[in-house]
């Protein structure tokens, strides 16, 4: 039921000011005028480009509202000044919609005519050009790409080109110059979705970058990023000079504002979740959503929820009482939904009314929608989702409105902060209210401010001292073995590698706080060195240096619920919430060619490391609470990260209707990074104050004698970062890398 709702008003945007104007013309030469005459630029859109061509600065953070054109404030020295940009986008949904972006301001600022473009480069497409070209190695592709003047592409791929991770060795020299030797500057768009590791991985990069070409003045715009106390302190070591642009806003139109608002006014209504979830809300207000679509003909809606398997379930019915029944046509778009698929539902033409999907559409993608509906179990997701509403206005929509699935106590700590039923709130008002919310977190406590709305949201302080110099030890190390000798034709400054070693030592040595006299990363090599010779702990090393780690036990399946369509996804997954039997990798090719849409792409589906091939048959309604065992005992691995194998999967009903151990087979052998702990999963996450969707599993070892839980890959790294130093197993004394 609803507890209560809250109206959200409509927002105007300042325009760029006629002196602020003049002064980008003084500065860059680059008058008004010269702009297409509808865009009219708004203030932060200006003082971005304005802080871009600041020599004092050299980074920005532009956290402008969504939906008020911050995209366009990252392109305008592309669209402009003939700079040449890279620019970074953490899903390939947003890389596409934003392509469609670039395709309009392509022809509005007459690119074409200037004998400029953009390419997209993923892996997807790196692939698409070796088979199309006949080119003869993915480094051509990639160079061809580079040819570009702006790449659309994302941080996971810019990561493994800039930090001596892509092919051998001469490739990875080559594109750790190239990159910044062939771009100016570099926007990463929706960067506040990254924890810890990404945003070390980056920094790692950035000051690579200030080593390499200390007489370049580089440029990084980081958009809906507002940089933690960390983060600044980290930009501040480094000698980076960085910038806040925030936009201007009203809660009404007027001189020197858009004529038209940025967001419509949003009806939103928040409901206590029962403990069957989502599912069961649809299932209750299901008459709530066809009466709305009554009164609202030619609406066009969203359901975002947190799970794949409830995305399915909720598919499943609403094809058969809302598509069948009432003429509602829905689609989908999660990780296991078919691109095709998924392109239909997402294109603003499509007759597709409600979409139904996961987090893969909540961060960035430009929706016109004027129905919403949303789990939330953060500050940030909230935001982030609310955001999605209300960009865009057709004809005929005459109100926008949004459902927050919350549990109980959110809705009651919102009730607490806006008492009053159906009260109007200032959109700003309302979204500090929620951000401020989020409180303060030091190491693994976390000291919710008074009134807080949301638990904070961890930021796992302290994963710089014990992983990230390991991090940076890969690039220096890398560098030192012949990775940074200048390529041919290329503006690096060092004629040879020891030279250019010893600027990156010193410079990522001042990003850790040391100096001449004080040295941070010596340690570091040492232990990473080490590790590498180890077999037993160079898999942790392998994880760390993902830039969003992995998952080991990615299956390859024939999804018969969508025409036996090859995708890729996790074995725990699966297990939990479909029927699924085992077939042979030569079959699973055998389809991946067959099907138009992937012949030719097998290496994209293949189960990389856990080499298991699945035939899914079904969506099972409720999850399958089977359990880990593990054949050999936790004594002694407790609080420590560890490379496990001996892994099986128990109690699953899936299983017992096989006919072979294929699955165990397969999962017992694989070495896997692993993070033990004692107690239950919902004990750990509560101790360590992780979030709700944070997964952590309940494993019995050979001893069985009391609870035990484990993380998998890069979580099992975060969630260590967390223990304190005295509760750390017996490695605890070789723990922090760094002292910082």
């Amino acid at each position: 039921m609803v507890a209560y709702c809250l109206k959200l008003g409509q927002v105007y945007s300042r325009l760029a000011a006629e002196e602020d104007l003049a002064k980008l013309e003084a500065l860059t030469g680059v008058s008004s005028a010269s702009l297409p005459p509808t865009y009219r630029l708004r203030k932060h859109q200006l003082d971005t480009w304005l802080t871009y061509n600041d020599p004092a600065v050299d980074v920005i953070f532009d956290t402008a509202l969504t939906g008020d054109g911050k995209s366009l404030a990252g392109q305008l020295p592309l669209l402009t000044q003939n700079q040449r940009g890279m620019f970074l986008y953490p899903t390939n949904e947003l890389i596409k919609d934003q392509a469609k972006g670039f395709a309009r301001n392509w022809q509005d600022f007459d690119m074409v005519g200037k004998k400029r473009d953009y390419a997209i480069m993923n892996s997807e497409k790196i692939t698409d050009l070796v088979i199309e070209r006949e080119l003869a190695t993915r480094r051509n592709a990639i160079e061809s790409l580079m040819a570009n003047d702006a790449l659309l592409s994302n941080p996971d791929l810019f990561h493994l080109l800039s930090s001596y991770h892509y092919g051998g060795n001469p490739d990875k020299m080559q594109f750790a110059f190239r990159l910044p030797n062939e771009y100016k500057y570099f926007v990463f768009d929706e960067f506040h979705i990254f924890e810890p590791p990404q945003i070390m991985a980056v920094l790692n990069i950035l000051n690579y970058h200030k080593a390499v070409y200390p007489n370049e003045h580089h440029k990084y715009i980081f958009l809906s990023a507002t940089p933690t106390p960390l983060f600044q302190k980290l930009l501040d070591n480094s000698g980076f000079r960085w910038k806040n642009v925030a936009g201007d806003y009203s809660p009404v139109g007027g001189p020197g504002f858009t004529i038209e608002p940025i967001v419509q006014p949003v009806s939103l209504d928040l409901h206590k979740l029962s403990d069957k979830g989502a599912y069961q809300w649809a299932v209750d207000n299901l008459d709530r959503l066809v009466e709305f679509y009554r009164q609202n003909p030619g609406s066009k809606g969203v359901f975002i929820v947190n799970s794949v398997a409830t995305v399915k379930r909720l598919i499943a019915f609403y094809k058969v009482n809302l598509e069948k029944a009432h003429n509602i046509e829905v689609g989908e778009n999660t990780g296991l939904t078919r691109r095709s698929e998924a392109a239909y539902a997402m294109d603003k033409d499509s007759p597709v009314q409600l979409i139904v999907a996961t987090s893969t559409v909540d961060v960035g993608v430009d929706f016109e929608i004027n129905l919403l509906i949303f789990e939330a179990t953060g500050a940030g997701t909230f935001i982030q989702r609310l955001g999605r509403l209300g960009r865009h206005q057709r004809e005929g929509w005459k109100l926008f409105q949004a459902h927050a699935l919350l549990p109980e106590w959110i809705v009651d700590k919102f009730a607490a902060r806006f008492p009053a039923d159906g009260q109007e709130i200032e959109r700003t008002e309302f979204l500090e209210a929620v951000r401020g919310s989020q409180g303060l977190t030091t190491g693994p406590d976390v000291i919710a401010e008074a009134g807080a709305i949301f638990q904070a949201e961890q930021e796992y302080r302290h994963y710089v001292n014990r992983w990230a110099g390991l991090q940076t030890a890969h690039v220096l190390i890398e560098a030192q073995q012949g990775g940074t000798q200048n390529p041919e034709n290329s503006r690096g400054y060092y004629k040879n590698k020891d030279e250019l070693s010893q600027k990156l030592y010193a410079q990522y040595n001042r990003l850790y706080g040391g100096n001449e006299d004080k040295d941070r990363l010596g340690r570091c090599i040492t232990k990473y060195e080490r590790m590498r010779k180890d077999s037993k702990l160079s898999p942790i090393l392998k994880e760390l240096n993902r830039f969003r780690g992995g998952s080991p036990l990615a299956c390859g399946i024939l999804d018969e619920t969508d025409g036996g369509f090859p995708k890729t996804y996790d074995l725990l997954f699966l297990l939990a919430n479909t029927r699924f039997t085992c077939i042979d990798e030569a079959e699973f090719r055998a389809a991946v060619e067959r099907h138009p849409e992937t012949r030719g792409k097998f290496e994209r589906f293949k189960s990389q490391q856990l080499g298991l091939y699945v035939r899914l048959h079904e969506y099972q309604e409720e999850r399958d609470n089977f359990s880990l065992t593990l054949r050999r005992s936790l004594k002694g691995k407790l609080n420590m990260v560890s490379v496990l194998n001996n892994f099986n999967i128990a109690d699953s009903k899936v299983l017992a209707g096989h006919d072979n151990n294929r699955v165990n087979d397969q999962l017992a052998p694989l070495e896997l990074v692993v993070l033990a702990v004692a107690g239950t999963p919902k004990e750990f996450k509560r101790k360590r104050y992780l979030g709700p969707l944070f997964p952590v599993y309940a494993v019995k070892d050979k001893d069985g004698l009391a609870p035990r839980s484990v993380m998998f890959g890069l979580n099992a790294l975060l969630a260590y970062s967390q223990i304190p130093y005295k509760e750390l197993g017996q490695d605890g004394a070789d723990a922090d890398c760094l002292i910082f």
